[in-house]
C-alpha cells in the first residue's frame, strides 16, 4: 500500500472527505460544505483518487479553499488507486495516527446539511467514554417530520458520513476494516466490504451501538459510482439542508 502522509494537527478533531471521478457530484457537495457552520474548528482531509478527472478534483476542492477562507485543508492525491475500501481505511489511520481524537468520513456523492459538524461536535463529546457507541452518523432513514434536535442509539452501522473516535479506531473498528471483500454473509462477494462487516457482524459480535439523528444531515445524490445504480439509489426523506442551530439530545429509539 501506498504510504499516506501523516499530518500533526491533534488539537483540531479532522474532516475526511473521499473523492474519485465524479467532478458532477463533488461541486454540490463541496457547495453544501461551504455553508456549513463551524468548519473552522476543523482539520479537512480531500483524499482524492488518481484518474483522468484529478486535477479537475482537485481544482474544485482548491476553489472550496479559496471560498471558504479554510486554510486547514489539504488535498492528498494517492500515488496509486487504493479503492473503495483502502482509501478511506488508510487516510482514517493516518489522521488517527496524527493524533487526531475524532475523525469523520464524507464522501463526493453525500450532501450535508448546514449544523452536520456541531452535531458531530456534540456527540464526539457526549460519548467519548461509552465505549458501547462505536460510530456516530449524519444519517437517518426515518420519513420527514421527526425533531430535529434529537438524536438516537441503534445496533447499526451506516458509512454516509460517520466519525468515530481513535480509540475506537485502534482498538476494533480499524483491526476488523474489511480492506478487500474477504469479509461476507452466506457466500463470498455477498455482504461484503467495511460496512456490511461493521453492520452486520462486528456490531453484533461486540454489543456496539452507533448514534444518529432523527432528521438526516446526509442527503445521497450518488445515483453512479462503484457500488451504485439509479435503480438502487437511496435517499433521505426528512434532509434539510439548512437547521438552525440544536441543543442536541438522546431519544427512544421507535421502530
Amino acid at each position: 500500500m501506498p504510504e499516506v502522509p501523516v499530518v500533526a494537527r491533534p488539537e483540531r478533531p479532522a474532516l475526511l472527505l473521499t473523492a474519485f471521478d465524479r467532478p458532477h457530484y463533488l461541486e454540490p457537495v463541496l457547495a453544501s460544505w461551504s455553508e456549513v457552520r463551524g468548519l473552522e474548528g476543523w482539520h479537512v482531509r480531500v483524499a482524492v483518487e488518481p484518474s483522468d478527472a484529478a486535477t479537475e478534483v482537485v481544482a474544485l476542492v482548491d476553489a472550496f479553499v479559496a471560498r471558504t477562507g479554510h486554510h486547514d485543508s489539504e488535498v492528498v492525491v494517492n500515488p496509486s488507486r487504493l479503492g473503495v475500501l483502502e482509501n478511506p481505511y488508510a487516510h482514517f489511520d493516518a489522521l488517527f495516527s496524527a493524533g487526531h481524537a475524532f475523525v469523520v468520513r464524507a464522501e463526493d456523492d453525500l450532501l450535508v446539511a448546514d449544523d452536520v459538524l456541531e452535531l458531530f461536535a456534540h456527540a464526539a463529546t457526549a460519548y467519548a467514554d461509552e465505549q458501547q457507541v462505536a460510530t456516530v452518523h449524519a444519517y437517518s432513514r426515518a420519513a420527514a417530520g421527526g425533531r430535529a434536535d434529537a438524536l438516537v442509539r441503534a445496533p447499526e452501522f451506516c458509512p454516509w458520513v460517520f466519525g468515530t473516535w481513535r480509540d475506537r479506531w485502534t482498538s476494533l473498528i480499524g483491526p476488523t476494516w474489511d480492506r478487500d471483500y474477504s469479509t461476507w454473509n452466506s457466500s463470498p462477494g455477498f455482504e461484503t466490504g467495511f460496512d456490511w462487516n461493521l453492520d452486520t457482524r462486528v456490531f453484533p459480535a461486540h454489543g456496539l451501538v452507533s448514534v444518529s439523528p432523527e432528521v438526516s444531515r446526509v442527503q445521497n445524490i450518488g445515483a453512479v459510482g462503484i457500488h451504485g445504480t439509479p435503480e438502487l439509489l437511496e435517499t433521505a426523506p426528512s434532509f434539510v439542508a439548512h437547521q438552525p442551530r440544536q441543543v442536541f439530545h438522546e431519544v427512544a429509539l421507535h421502530r
